[in-house]
């Protein structure tokens, strides 16, 4: 994303504080994230039997899945498996061999957060371990990043005091630098900003 060079202030901009809270998501059917599993015995013979698979169930009801899968193979000896296919998992790549248990996981944050969880972990690459902390950095979704420089000014109070410090005959000229306060917050690495495919930005702070 391009930003409208402007000046440098002298002092930096302070780091992103204020944000909502996490608001409830509505599940919606067509984003749930799903794999296809397929049998390695039916592939190698030039046969395609699989099923898709809700990952957001849980590691072992996947399992159970796969195996009821398997059982229903012509292939006499039908017990390796591999993930064939994936959607709504964002920008992650999962591997034909990828852990049931890692993919669940991953699918139940989906689920919670929406894509922008895959976004910010494709992007961190974190541990399972801290991907509590992915609450504290995402600051949202915007059209731009400018928007989300606004929602700060507003949340500071900034606007109000120019409106009570400023002359009425002066105020309406004034105006804070939006696209260079946006570039400071990313040039001193306070946010970061993750494209979306529908061209919004995710929108995170660096400090968790």
């Amino acid at each position: 994303m391009t930003h409208e060079h402007q000046p440098t202030p002298e002092k930096q901009p302070p780091a992103p504080e204020p944000k909502p809270e996490t608001p409830e998501r509505e599940r919606d059917p067509d984003r749930i994230p799903r794999i296809y599993v397929a049998s390695l015995a039916d592939y190698v013979n030039g046969r395609l039997h699989g099923t898709w698979i809700d990952a957001t169930i849980g590691a072992e009801a996947i399992h159970q899945q796969i195996q009821a899968m398997l059982a229903t193979s012509k292939e006499p000896a039908a017990e390796e498996w591999a993930i064939h296919d994936y959607e709504n998992f964002g920008p992650l790549r999962l591997g034909e061999y990828e852990s049931i248990e890692y993919v669940a996981a991953v699918a139940e944050q989906i689920d919670q957060y929406g894509e922008a969880f895959a976004a910010w972990l494709d992007y961190t690459s974190l541990d399972q371990a801290d991907w509590g902390s992915f609450e504290e950095s995402y600051l949202g979704e915007f059209n731009e990043v400018t928007d989300y420089v606004q929602r700060l000014i507003d949340d500071l109070g900034y606007e109000k005091l120019l409106d009570d410090t400023l002359p009425a005959t002066i105020r309406p000229y004034i105006r804070i630098a939006l696209a260079a306060m946006a570039e400071d917050l990313h040039q001193s690495g306070d946010i970061f900003s993750l494209d979306t495919d529908d061209g919004t930005v995710y929108v995170f702070t660096s400090h968790w």
